[in-house]
């Protein structure tokens, strides 16, 4: 990964299926094994970038447990994994690093799994979602269309999200062919359009079943990706609209006033996966 000039960061599961001393009297061991299986990936492997947990499920947790932390109102894992001092050996060891909220921790961003998340300005967080149906690689599984991974791209994007599109390896650890070939896609697609997805914020206008948008500087990019009707109708902007780009080709009639905002293109001129209009206003 960083030979790749990737960030390098590390997943971990809490629950253990095979250790002994997992889901029974002697959980206490367990977790001091935990414990001391985080640092040592904290220590071994250089400077990571996320720590990504998971399990934080009631039935990955012994059945008496689940009724003595029940009452607690947000996070009630956070005392069966001793999760304060751990987060506390975490920050020592990696004091940069982002962690996800599936150890009894807020941490530093939520994790919506298989579904876009709200839109959410004020505190990070990651749409987690398979490009299959399955987070494991599976024979045949459902691969989702390009269109699909777009459209779920955007929505996340312009919810003021990240997306982490899982995808799992085969049994000899290749990627599957056909599943190369709708990540290529997406990267060609980038490559064209990621001005409106990297460095951007979500908004100013809220995701509707229209589409999303997105913003970055003086710029806005309005994602249509289902027309309501001919024209698209969009909330007011204060500032005012000082040019109109279509990304992916063909021209839009753009109209503001005091009312909203709105956008009207030929539907021969409208992009089949993603109209992508970019507005330029001023300040």
């Amino acid at each position: 990964a960083r030979a790749a000039d990737l960030p390098f960061g590390c997943y971990y599961s809490q629950p253990d299926w095979r250790h002994p001393d997992y889901h029974n009297e002697n959980h206490a061991h367990y977790v001091e094994y935990f414990h001391a299986q985080v640092a040592e990936l904290l220590s071994n492997y250089g400077e990571l970038a996320v720590l990504w947990f998971d399990g934080l499920e009631e039935h990955f947790i012994f059945a008496d447990e689940v009724e003595k932390f029940r009452d607690v109102e947000v996070y009630p894992s956070a005392s069966i994994w001793d999760s304060e001092r751990l987060f506390q050996r975490i920050r020592e060891l990696q004091p940069n690093i982002l962690v996800n909220n599936r150890c009894g921790m807020r941490a530093d961003f939520d994790t919506p799994e298989q579904m876009i998340g709200g839109y959410e300005d004020r505190r990070a967080w990651e749409s987690c979602i398979t490009i299959c149906k399955q987070w494991a690689w599976k024979p045949d599984d459902v691969l989702k269309s390009f269109e699909e991974c777009i459209h779920t791209l955007v929505r996340v994007v312009g919810g003021d999200g990240n997306l982490l599109l899982n995808v799992g390896p085969m049994p000899d650890g290749r990627i599957e062919p056909r599943q190369v070939d709708r990540l290529r896609e997406i990267g060609a697609w980038l490559a064209k359009y990621g001005e409106s997805i990297y460095g951007t914020r979500g908004g100013p206008f809220r995701p509707g079943e229209w589409g999303a948008a997105t913003r970055k500087d003086n710029q806005i990019y309005v994602h249509i990706l289902a027309w309501p009707e001919d024209t698209l109708h969009l909330p007011a902007l204060a500032q005012p609209i000082t040019g109109v780009d279509v990304l992916t080709g063909g021209n839009a009639t753009v109209n503001q006033s005091d009312e909203g905002i709105t956008i009207a293109m030929a539907a021969n001129d409208r992009d089949p996966v993603n109209t992508l209009v970019r507005l330029s206003v001023a300040g």
